[in-house]
């Protein structure tokens, strides 16, 4: 088994997030799983990480504010969305090294 095999999502929420140059992005307030793995009994598809949501806040995110099809209550669409709108959805790929200090992904565009 390799490391990223043996991940816990409590060693990666509200981790700090740099580029390869060192420079910050954000603290990682969610991650993105897809049910797509190897079959487990009496359970199904094994998870996998596909990939973090880091910025200053995920609040609409995780609500799913940032989706079109996603309406909504009129008052609180609108902010909600604005505050998705300050977060990125970083691939697992682009993750470069998770286990000591800060995760370091690969030069993201801005």
């Amino acid at each position: 088994m390799t490391d990223r095999e043996r991940l816990r999502l409590t060693d990666l929420l509200d981790r700090e997030v740099e580029d390869e140059d060192g420079k910050p992005i954000g603290r990682i307030f969610d991650v993105r799983l897809l049910q797509d793995g190897p079959y487990v009994a009496g359970f199904g598809a094994a998870l996998r990480v596909d990939g973090l949501v880091v910025g200053s806040t995920a609040i609409g995110v995780r609500l799913g504010f940032h989706r079109p099809q996603v309406k909504g209550p009129w008052p609180i669409k609108p902010v909600l969305a604005a505050l998705a709108r300050k977060s990125r959805h970083i691939p697992w790929d682009d993750v470069v090294a998770w286990e000591d200090g800060p995760v370091r992904v690969r030069n993201q565009p801005p």
